[in-house]
């Protein structure tokens, strides 16, 4: 199988073909025993609040991949649904569909229109591995694009101060999980910042910058305010940077399992992947 366009327009959500690289953690500051202790509290509790925040996500998103040699982008809809659902749509310059991506966690469907070809298969299978980068949790997508924690158990073995004073970070895992994540926290907005995923030899897998959160809606609490600009940086020697702008949320979006069910036109290929 070629995955023709998935080449081409690799810039596709977040299924990239990026490599692993040492990390660079960012400088800290070491706080009081006293302060850490209270800061793992606050940030506990905001963590437990954002699993009452809305469970989906509408909005209009242009991804962009930049690179010393390369420079592309994609505009189209993405829509999603914690834990694990998602579906992009994106369009050519005339607004017609291109390719659609739908996963659930445990499965996935991407058609590309212009091959009148659909490729479907579980998200464990080798070829949707090859292009996921290391890190990233199918299940987990939603809180992915959410900026948020998935609501597992979680242990903190570290807090200081950013060394820059724009917040906190966390280094902590989920329960019965062999990486380390490193998450920059902003106590006084509620938000996190920067998602940083490293493995036990210490090589970054994932560096997901929250470079800007929608406007607050009236009720709305801080801690469910959802991005409106998040980057994706690749440790590698060509500095390959995707960019996710979102733009029209849809407040209060609201969807079931059945939304995200893409149906295979009539005369289009069928081809799995495993």
């Amino acid at each position: 199988m070629s995955f023709g366009l998935v080449k081409t327009c690799s810039l596709l959500t977040f299924f990239l073909l990026w490599v692993t690289g040492c990390a660079t953690l960012p400088a800290t500051v070491s706080l009081e025993a006293a302060v850490r202790e209270q800061a793992k509290v606050d940030f506990l509790q905001v963590v437990a609040s954002q699993q009452e925040c809305n469970c989906c996500l509408d909005v209009q998103v242009r991804a962009t991949v930049k690179s010393v040699l390369h420079k592309g982008s994609l505009q189209g809809f993405l829509q999603a649904m914690s834990p694990a659902y998602l579906k992009f749509v994106g369009l050519n310059p005339l607004g017609q569909p291109l390719v659609i991506l739908s996963v659930d966690g445990e499965k996935f469907r991407y058609v590309v229109v212009p091959e009148a070809k659909g490729y479907e298969g579980v998200v464990t299978a080798q070829k949707f591995k090859d292009y996921a980068p290391k890190g990233f949790e199918p299940e987990h997508a939603f809180f992915w694009l959410a900026g948020r924690l998935a609501p597992e158990e979680l242990e903190i073995f570290a807090v200081a101060e950013d060394g820059e004073g724009r917040g906190l970070w966390f280094e902590l895992a989920y329960d019965r999980e062999t990486v380390r994540r490193h998450l920059l926290f902003d106590p006084q907005e509620k938000l996190i910042l920067r998602h940083i995923v490293v493995d036990e030899d210490q090589h970054t897998l994932m560096d997901v910058r929250y470079l800007g959160y929608q406007h607050k809606s009236a009720g709305e609490k801080s801690e469910c305010r959802l991005p409106a600009l998040i980057e994706v940086h690749a440790s590698t020697k060509n500095g390959s940077v995707m960019e996710l702008a979102f733009s029209e949320l849809l407040v209060d979006a609201h969807f079931t399992e059945r939304d995200f069910v893409v149906r295979l036109p009539a005369g289009f290929q069928r081809e799995v992947i495993e």
